[in-house]
């Protein structure tokens, strides 16, 4: 290395620091005028529908206790959605 470069790494070397404190201080602003409530949509029920047919289906092929409660929870969600 020559001198010139020696001087210029030289000056930007320095130890570091013995305590270091988080001074950046963030602002956050949430656009809460664009978000938008909306009705659910006619896919949503379809699926609904359809997991409520698939827990009647499991209810009925296997011998498991929470089944029956899955299938009324199912069932009552499709018919609120509907």
């Amino acid at each position: 290395m020559t001198g010139q470069e020696n001087a210029g790494t030289a000056g930007r070397t320095r130890p570091a620091p013995a305590i270091v404190t988080p001074l950046t201080k963030v602002n956050l602003a949430l656009p809460f005028s664009k978000i938008t409530v909306e009705e659910p949509g006619k896919d949503l029920a379809e699926l609904a529908s359809v997991v409520a047919a698939l827990a009647a289906v499991m209810e009925r092929t296997m011998d498991e206790p929470f089944l029956p409660e899955l299938r009324k929870r199912a069932e009552a969600l499709a018919a609120r959605l509907r």
